[in-house]
């Protein structure tokens, strides 16, 4: 089979240790180039005739004739296995030129397999083997329509300005987001994806785009709501968790109030002393449940550090009995469990049911 072809995607998924952690992003378009190694490669030490020449553009810029554009420079790689319906290639030990010399370059670190379907390329899988970093590029004619609501695409696009720093862009996006929702809550209602809608609200948050109380509400609610539906469609991605997380942690105070309505903590007593009472209990559910994610996902707490420090509190707490009437942790883990399942149905009846987001 002969691979001397440009491949070109509009948009690609991204795999991380096996599991997707991005993607479809709305539109990010990418060519892959593999060429046949006919002059050696550019920057590195290998003799024409050597394999292929794999290179990654990005068709958001200029155009790849005027070279300007590259997402991943050329690399010379190598078949290492071949099928009727697969080509892998990749990289060997090879010296690469530097300001000081030749250097060696170990391009075992990448990769790339080709996918065929009637013989043409159905799409193409960058393999950055040394972060166990799958890129996947879609092929653009094989992507089913989107039935959507706008607000997904847009969220996809938010998350993918943000990933890149371009926050100036991203909150452009949000506000719209945020906007469209609330004018037309019962939109929510068609959503499939979930995870980039409830990310998206989560950096509204994040970026301080209000500092009223019930928009504030409103956005930690929705954040929990879809990052939840989001772990209900796939319960074994840790991101969602992180999602679910790091909302809890900056949604906190606004979303107090959202919990004390779906676990009736403000009902009865005197006013004054109600109040006072039920933002303490709020406060400490919320609690149990990030106890509860993080117990039942400890790879979370073992590789951010961030999350670390909140379990090492939060077993503080615990040690000192602070949670009454639940004293031991199990007990704690399953009120947060519960906690979950009673927030999350209290929501999706009043969101995706009634189309309230009036909090």
């Amino acid at each position: 089979m002969n691979l001397d072809f440009v491949f070109k995607s509009p948009d690609h998924l991204r795999y991380e240790n096996g599991n997707h952690v991005s993607g479809p992003h709305g539109g990010a378009g990418r060519a892959v180039k593999v060429e046949p190694n006919i002059n050696g490669c550019e920057g590195y030490n290998v003799s024409s005739g050597d394999g292929y020449i794999v290179t990654v553009f990005n068709l958001d810029g200029n155009h790849p004739v005027w070279q300007n554009n590259v997402q991943m420079t050329p690399k010379p790689m190598r078949i290492v296995s071949q099928t009727t319906d697969k080509i892998v290639l990749r990289g060997f030990p090879v010296q690469a030129q530097s300001p000081f010399g030749w250097v060696d370059f170990n391009g075992e670190d990448y990769g790339l397999t080709i996918k065929f379907k009637n013989g043409e390329v159905e799409n193409c899988i960058l393999h950055m083997h040394d972060r166990n970093v799958d890129i996947e590029y879609l092929k653009g004619d094989n992507q089913e329509t989107s039935n959507e609501p706008e607000i997904v695409s847009l969220a996809k696009r938010a998350n993918a300005q943000y990933q890149q720093e371009s926050v100036t862009d991203a909150r452009q996006l949000l506000v719209q987001i945020y906007r469209s929702v609330k004018s037309n809550p019962g939109q929510l209602k068609e959503v499939n994806d979930y995870s980039a809608l409830g990310t998206a609200f989560l950096m509204m948050l994040d970026q301080n785009l209000s500092d009223d109380i019930d928009t504030l509400q409103m956005m930690a609610s929705v954040s929990y709501l879809c990052i939840s539906k989001a772990i209900e469609q796939d319960n074994s991605n840790l991101n969602l968790y992180k999602d679910r997380l790091l909302m809890l942690r900056i949604g906190h105070d606004p979303f107090k109030y959202t919990v004390m309505s779906a676990l009736n903590l403000n009902a009865g007593g005197f006013m004054s002393f109600s109040m006072g009472m039920s933002d303490l209990e709020a406060r400490d559910s919320i609690y149990k449940m990030e106890i509860a994610d993080l117990e039942l996902h400890p790879q979370l707490y073992q590789q951010v550090p961030f999350f670390k420090e909140r379990k090492d509190e939060f077993d503080e707490m615990i040690g000192r009995e602070f949670f009454m009437p639940e004293r031991t942790l199990d007990n704690v883990i399953q009120t947060g469990i519960e906690n979950h399942k009673k927030l999350l149905d209290y929501l999706e009846n009043m969101v995706l049911n009634e189309e309230d987001v009036d909090f």
